[in-house]
């Protein structure tokens, strides 16, 4: 079995890439050791069709768990909410905090319904806000790149532009089933999608699709090191922030678009909201450039803060003089 991770496309694909080239079954995924993860797979499709209130009951209590069981995750919330709001009392941050873990336990609930359910279904539980900004600038030629964060519910934000050709990437996950299960299963038939891993960035290809009307959904706000980033104010701390895409933005002439996903209690439904194409950018300095990311990024994330994936390790790359601020 192969172990490097490969791209997942839909049949029809931005690129036509060949179907040979991505991610497929291997029957690898049958041996014992995989059995307890067939198992997860069964009760998630068990899960997404039980009753509204139950599964609210369940991601709640999963939200409690994890918050009380993972003491070395709710650290990382709470230093970088100490790090993010240094005027912020103790008391707002700890109910950020609380009401972050409840927002990720009903996520992790719902997400499984992205596997299971057709298109036609999902959207009925998606909206898009201000997509005429993403339409205005295919319709003049152009790519987009779609600059988002970490929320919670960052994959139903993948499903709600579903209707354009697009191309992202992925964390491939360390069981080779579970990657290939849920990998396979955000995409559906209808969609038009290439997501490559990570690790195996298409540049070139990325840079050449571009340049004809595409989407490329690039999330702009994890700490990936030194390399290719600046240090720039993320709120009230300064982070190491990626500007490969200010790169890729001059190459193709794509236009840069910030947007964020979020659930939207009233409505009950998960929320794309797309804000205005950045203005000159990229410049001609890295820094103003990642500088003009993270405010849009803070921007939307401040719709609501409750949701952003505040367990992430936002500030492990240091400027020099500065500690490690997590607990190791």
């Amino acid at each position: 079995m192969d172990n490097k991770p490969k791209p997942f496309l839909s049949h029809k694909n931005p690129l036509n890439a060949d179907q040979k080239t991505g991610e497929s079954f291997s029957l690898y995924y049958l041996l014992p050791q995989y059995w307890f993860s067939w198992i997860l797979i069964s009760f998630s499709y068990i899960l997404v069709y039980m009753p509204e209130n139950i599964r609210f009951f369940i991601g709640s209590s999963l939200g409690a768990f994890i918050r009380i069981s993972n003491s070395k995750r709710s650290n990382i919330v709470m230093t970088n909410l100490s790090l993010c709001f240094k005027t912020m009392s103790s008391v707002e941050r700890k109910r950020i905090h609380d009401c972050y873990f409840q927002n990720l336990g009903k996520a992790i609930i719902d997400i499984p319904s992205l596997w299971w359910k057709s298109d036609e279904c999902l959207q009925k539980s998606c909206d898009v806000v201000n997509s005429e900004y993403i339409d205005n600038e295919l319709s003049k030629g152009r790519g987009v790149i779609l600059l988002t964060s970490h929320t919670v519910s960052l994959d139903f934000g993948g499903r709600s532009i579903s209707r354009y050709p697009i191309i992202s990437m992925y964390k491939p996950f360390r069981n080779k089933l579970l990657n290939w299960f849920i990998g396979k299963s955000r995409s559906k038939k209808t969609d038009n999608v290439i997501v490559y891993p990570r690790e195996d960035f298409a540049f070139k290809k990325i840079i050449k699709a571009l340049k004809s009307p595409i989407v490329f959904y690039y999330i702009a706000d994890e700490d990936l090191g030194a390399k290719n980033s600046e240090f720039a104010d993320f709120f009230d701390e300064k982070k190491s922030t990626l500007v490969s895409i200010r790169k890729i933005a001059q190459l193709s002439n794509a236009s840069v678009i910030p947007c964020i996903n979020f659930y939207c209690s009233i409505s009950k439904k998960y929320v794309t909201y797309v804000d205005k194409p950045l203005k000159s950018f990229p410049t001609s300095d890295p820094l103003n450039d990642a500088a003009m990311i993270n405010k849009s990024l803070e921007k939307l994330i401040s719709r609501d803060i409750n949701q952003y994936m505040w367990s992430l390790r936002l500030f492990q790359t240091r400027p020099k003089g500065r500690n490690y601020p997590y607990s190791k």
